[in-house]
């Protein structure tokens, strides 16, 4: 509902009332119309090494909206001369949902979603009328800070030169976030896809420098979301010769996990490149290669992050590719019988075939990553072979992934058959669904002794759609619309906004923000505080199947754990202090 604006006049001249600042957490969507937040200052708490956000709501005319300058102070210790670096703010730009995502809970509509840079141009906003426009703010803790009390501001002078201010305050705990992410991740973006997004010329395995710099500026993109991409460029064999440059490959893969921290990486390989013929003619070549790349991993002390994905591989669905992977799995395998390296191959399945006659995969497959849905079939439903647990006790891993609307008939069956999902649905990460069904993921991860996500893509559009405005990136033949499916960050590009670059989404920092939930789980289970933390969790999150739309609770659990870690350590500190050791 838009508010109606008052233009008292003095000597010839139209005032507008003045513009309201207000603040709010990171999971609260913003309308582009109607009551902003109430709020006049907001209390953020985090551990060292963690990004923690909030938004600043700006709500006036598009007039005194049009030019905004933004000043971000550093964030001032109360006690001390201590001064964390100031935040990064970004302008939330609305994109529209036009036709709803199936099942989807919330309606058509504008929504916030691409963080735009604030030196790249401001959405056009037209009307006369009072309307909101959020601000994201990241504020990061870096490993060096004193735990305790902080302030900070951010400053803003609208169009008609009014000035405004939005107080914050930051609790530091005294404990840090592992460098290296818990979390296990895969999550693909091409060479190709970027320079199609950008307008920029492929040149296949060896990009130009404005490619080879644009894509770089992705893979950081991702590591600063404690993300990680599938493969990246400098680790690829030659095109032409498929041999590999071993001193370029551990340059690129010493910047991607010794530099990015990055918790993953995959082994450039596919059936028909760099070689024609890899389970036949060039076996020999082909395995001598895969094991030159692990042992490049093992060199830099990370072969535990190396791992194989071959999107032609992906969700096998009927006999003949089960006995595809097979003879993958028997390929890598071998490798590792002949050269000493294990080679673990991930597959986007889940353990239990949907046919006896197509026959298992165990021994083949060393990652598994069901769908939500079949996480919630196998583990939680009454009727499931709880494959999942055998596969983790036979020293496989089990990963879990999102794409679409796929509710197993049995939930669907066992909820009523809805027409919308609201909460204890297999999440769906779709931008008409709740926040919420982002952000719980990394809560129920280790119910089930889940340690990774994969994700198909993050700047997919079909035919036609502008992601800048349109948010139905995925269509299918029956001509359903998966709004945000496959689009997680915004292609900026220099015609467009003055630069190619990637630009991040609400979404992604929500994965962002689940990957460090999952991050204080890991840090309670080694702290010895695992039942206590899924106590925490059991408020709102009990399963996939089972979980509440209740951001607060989360907030809520959060904070608990926060305080339980930092007493942890302080436990921890004191005990090595008595004994005279070493802290």
């Amino acid at each position: 509902m838009k508010t109606a604006m008052l233009f008292p006049v003095i000597g010839g001249l139209a005032f507008a009332q003045p513009a309201r600042v207000s603040l709010c957490d990171a999971m609260t969507r913003i309308p582009r119309d109607g009551t902003p937040p109430a709020a006049r200052t907001h209390a953020l708490r985090a551990a060292r090494g963690e990004w923690e956000p909030l938004q600043i709501v700006i709500s006036a005319t598009p007039a005194q909206l049009k030019k905004i300058d933004v000043r971000a102070s550093g964030i001032a210790h109360v006690d001390s001369d201590a001064l964390l670096p100031a935040p990064r703010v970004f302008r939330e730009h609305y994109v529209h949902v036009f036709r709803s995502t199936p099942m989807a809970p919330l309606p058509p509509g504008e929504y916030a979603d691409p963080l735009v840079p604030l030196d790249m141009p401001a959405q056009e906003i037209s009307g006369d009328e009072i309307v909101n426009q959020p601000f994201w703010v990241d504020v990061f803790v870096p490993y060096a800070a004193a735990a305790g009390d902080y302030y900070g501001e951010v400053r803003f002078k609208l169009a008609d030169g009014a000035e405004h201010t939005a107080t914050y305050t930051l609790k530091v705990w005294n404990f840090d976030l592992p460098v290296v992410p818990t979390l296990r991740t895969s999550i693909m973006t091409t060479m190709r896809r970027v320079a199609e997004v950008h307008g920029l010329e492929y040149k296949g395995s060896t990009p130009s420098l404005v490619h080879a710099r644009l894509l770089n500026e992705y893979y950081d993109l991702f590591a600063a979301h404690r993300l990680s991409v599938d493969q990246i460029f400098g680790s690829y064999p030659d095109a032409a010769t498929g041999r590999l440059d071993e001193e370029k490959a551990e340059r690129a893969l010493r910047k991607h996990l010794l530099h990015r921290h990055c918790s993953t990486i995959g082994l450039p390989l596919w059936p028909q490149w760099p070689f024609a013929d890899p389970l036949g003619k060039d076996r020999d070549a082909a395995m001598s290669y895969v094991a030159q790349w692990m042992r490049i991993l093992a060199k830099i002390r990370c072969e535990s992050r190396g791992y194989v994905i071959m999107g032609d591989l992906d969700e096998p669905n009927n006999e003949a590719a089960y006995a595809n992977v097979r003879r993958w799995g028997g390929f890598f395998n071998e490798v590792e019988k002949k050269h000493g390296v294990r080679v673990p191959l991930l597959i986007t399945e889940q353990p239990t075939p949907e046919k006896a006659a197509w026959k298992d995969l165990n021994g083949s497959v060393d990652i598994w990553v069901p769908h939500f849905s079949a996480v919630w079939k196998d583990m939680e439903w009454a009727g499931g072979k709880h494959d999942i647990a055998l596969r983790r006790q036979a020293g496989d891993e089990v990963w879990a992934y999102a794409a679409l609307v796929q509710m197993p008939d049995e939930w669907e069956q066992q909820q009523g058959r809805p027409k919308k999902l609201h909460s204890s649905f297999p999440p769906v990460w779709a931008l008409d669904y709740p926040p919420m069904a982002h952000r719980v993921t990394g809560w129920l991860l280790p119910g089930h002794g889940i340690t990774g996500l994969t994700y198909w893509d993050t700047i997919f559009a079909a035919d036609g759609v502008d992601v800048w405005s349109d948010a139905g990136t995925f269509k299918t033949p029956d001509g359903s619309i998966y709004n945000g499916d496959g689009s997680y960050i915004y292609p900026a590009t220099e015609k467009r906004h003055g630069r190619h670059a990637p630009v991040a989404s609400m979404r992604l920092k929500w994965l962002r923000e689940t990957a460090e939930d999952y991050d204080y789980l890991t840090l309670a289970r080694q702290h010895g505080l695992h039942e206590e933390s899924q106590r925490l969790a059991s408020s709102f999150a009990r399963g996939f199947g089972d979980w509440d739309d209740n951001a607060g609770a989360l907030m809520d659990a959060r904070h608990q754990l926060g305080d339980m870690l930092e007493a942890a350590q302080q436990r921890k500190h004191t005990a090595a202090t008595r004994e005279g050791g070493t802290p």
